[in-house]
């Protein structure tokens, strides 16, 4: 140790240690250097720890819909975050289909009958949908008894499900039934804010709003539920599959759907 306090006094140009028989103490120059060097060292220390451990985090890329993202997967992230602190998750949102073999993304979201060729895939939820509205535009605004009601409302829903105000209205045998007023959104998410906004009843995939409802921000005026052959998967490459990060969300969520009410 002597050695390199030499080399260093040598290298600022005053002594750094003041001897008094078999004792030191430090110079005045010494009390300065003393907190960087202090600094310094706990600083390589933890940077030598990090590079004994390895990477600390995994990052697994989720490529998703943007209502699916928010309304399904997000609100249940605190528990995964929870049970798997080491992980890190990436989530982007988009509407087309993911080339896995020309992409950086683990997993994507896909909706149709079954997983595409090619692919693994997990189902996540059926293609389930009904009414819902805030329980101030039911009371106030506009009380619906019985489906037919509809017609003196605004009724909301995504361009990119245009057709599901008019299949519900199917199932609930009013094919011709004319509302007051229609409005569009970009997407579901949209629609949903919507209606919790009091705009009017929005026709919305129930496992988006399954939580909503559950703590009264929506409500749903009638129990009639339609549904299409679809369903919402996560899709994956089996390339992809190998790594500890993602074999640990795909167990985390497959619990998730199997406690699923919807």
């Amino acid at each position: 140790m002597s050695q390199q306090v030499k080399l260093l006094e040598e290298v600022v140009g005053v002594p750094l240690l003041r001897r008094k028989g078999r004792s030191v103490e430090l110079t005045d120059a010494g009390q300065v250097l003393r907190p960087a060097l202090t600094q310094a060292f706990q600083t390589i220390e933890l940077t030598l720890n990090a590079i004994a451990r390895g990477p600390r985090h995994d990052t697994l890329k989720l490529c998703l819909l943007p209502t699916l993202a928010e309304k399904w997967l997000v609100p249940r992230l605190s528990r995964f975050h929870g049970a798997h602190p080491e992980l890190d998750i990436q989530l982007m949102t988009s509407f087309r289909e993911i080339r896995f073999e020309a992409e950086d993304v683990d997993m994507a979201s896909f909706m149709g009958t079954d997983v595409p060729p090619g692919l693994d895939g997990l189902r996540l939820f059926d293609d389930a949908f009904q009414p819902v509205c805030s329980p101030a535009f039911l009371r106030d605004t506009c009380p619906l008894a019985t489906p037919a009601d509809l017609s003196k409302a605004t009724l909301l829903h995504s361009v990119r499900r245009m057709d599901d105000w008019q299949r519900w209205l199917d199932h609930a045998g009013l094919t011709k039934l004319k509302p007051k007023r229609r409005l569009s959104f970009e997407n579901s998410s949209l629609a949903i804010q919507g209606a919790v906004d009091g705009l009017g009843v929005a026709i919305v995939q129930r496992a988006y709003a399954v939580e909503l409802l559950k703590v009264g921000t929506l409500v749903a005026p009638f129990d009639l539920v339609a549904r299409s052959d679809n369903g919402y998967y996560l899709v994956w490459s089996t390339a992809r599959a190998a790594t500890p990060a993602f074999r640990s969300f795909l167990q985390w969520i497959q619990q998730e759907v199997r406690g699923s009410t919807t």
